[in-house]
């Protein structure tokens, strides 16, 4: 197993992510999710399957949701084996509106759990939380 490489890839697979959102494929950025009974997205505590995810993206595109990014303040890799990779981050994420309009977060960290499946880099789960601001 070749961290390295495996590494590489997972980057390119958050790029391809980060393309498709910050271009308003917001749907496409979705469908790199596992679509899988199994797949759970956490954030703030508030628990998603894919088919939540994807009718929650598909209402804010209806209520004039342009794109999603974010930005990386920092990131660390666990391998646990070449297919299945856990990746911590903290980020920003800056939400944008077609009326010109935009919201960032407060500095979040993320775990991500990357699955690679039939030889493509998919989000199998995702876990983040605001950090507390700090005074």
């Amino acid at each position: 197993m070749d961290n390295k490489i495996i590494e590489s890839e997972v980057m390119q697979a958050e790029a391809n992510l980060l393309t498709a959102l910050r271009e308003g494929e917001l749907l496409k950025g979705v469908s790199m999710h596992l679509n899988s009974p199994d797949y759970r997205n956490i954030w703030n505590g508030e628990i998603k399957t894919y088919e939540m995810l994807e009718a929650r993206i598909k209402m804010g595109i209806e209520k004039g949701l342009k794109s999603i990014d974010y930005k990386v303040q920092s990131r660390n890799f666990s391998f646990i084996n070449a297919d299945i990779v856990l990746e911590t981050l903290t980020a920003t994420e800056t939400t944008t509106m077609r009326d010109g309009s935009s919201a960032t977060s407060g500095i979040t960290a993320v775990t991500i759990l990357w699955q690679r499946i039939d030889n493509k880099w998919q989000l199998g789960y995702l876990h983040a939380s605001e950090l507390p601001k700090e005074n």
